[in-house]
């Protein structure tokens, strides 16, 4: 659900509404740092879990935890193993569809945690960090993430993102993109996916970047090309997926073939693009 909304009028966007076509760097490879940590509050919402096939994610909670799953889940996990220090390292050997697994304290305080568990050929594998305010070291350590901005120290906004990113894609040289420390360019998959309600757009990823803080804020350029025969005006109600913020380049497509049928949103989000995504 979006929270709040900016226009392509936005002052995010003026620094760069001049700056000519997309920067073909944008479809180069990426690299990533070596550890990249996602932090996420736990809110009494379920939290979405994405495994890699084949590939071992660990999840670290504020305390030990026992782990209740379906069969499903169970058949189709290759590896679980439970720390005493609330760490899962948790390996799926095949996808499997989205599954609610229960996860619970061991101690006498009866708290759990919701997990919406899904295995993915393709999917990240970063350290996802649950904080909760329940615990008090959960909360001390969510309060000095929030005051610094997470490791580096650094605290940006949603303007900040999407004015980097939109920097990132249109400027055409690299010496006018302002940079933000801390912030981190994270792999995304580029493949369409019905990101609108309806047939007459396409969206597909071009690009996405991690800053720090509690919670993780991810800001990806999405690229949408219309399939219409007549101009669409982009309406951000028909958006699907969960997102903080949703910001057009420009406000509408020209039809599909004619100067102006695409054109890019950047989606501001909590969790990383995959996650949030239908």
């Amino acid at each position: 659900m979006i929270a709040k909304l900016f226009t392509c009028a936005a002052s995010a966007l003026l620094v760069i509404s001049n700056l000519g076509v997309v920067n073909n760097a944008v479809a180069e490879s990426i690299q990533s740092p070596k550890e990249i940590v996602d932090h996420v509050v736990w809110n009494n919402v379920p939290i979405i879990l994405l495994l890699p096939v084949g590939i071992e994610r660990r999840i670290d909670f504020p305390t030990a935890v026992d782990i209740e799953w379906p069969d499903d889940v169970r058949q189709n996990t290759q590896n679980l193993q439970i720390r005493e220090n609330g760490s899962v390292y948790w390996t799926a050997n095949k996808a499997f569809a989205r599954q609610r697994v229960n996860v619970f304290s061991r101690d006498s305080t009866g708290r759990s945690w919701l997990l919406d568990v899904e295995a993915r050929g393709e999917s990240s594998a970063r350290t996802l960090v649950v904080l909760d305010d329940r615990f008090d070291d959960g909360e001390e350590e969510k309060n000095d993430l929030r005051l610094s901005g997470g490791a580096g120290g650094h605290r940006y906004d949603g303007v900040d993102l999407v004015r980097f990113a939109a920097q990132n894609l249109y400027a055409p040289s690299e010496r006018l993109v302002k940079p933000l420390p801390g912030v981190v360019r994270v792999p995304v998959e580029t493949s369409d996916l019905p990101l609108f309600r309806g047939g007459d757009l396409r969206a597909s990823p071009v690009a996405q970047w991690k800053a720090p803080g509690v919670p993780t804020l991810y800001v990806t350029a999405v690229r949408i090309t219309s399939d219409a025969l007549n101009p669409v005006i982009l309406d951000p109600r028909k958006l699907r997926g969960n997102w903080l913020s949703a910001t057009p380049q420009h406000g509408a497509v020209q039809p599909a073939g004619e100067p102006g049928s695409t054109t890019v949103w950047y989606l501001l989000s909590s969790r990383p693009f995959e996650e949030s995504a239908p």
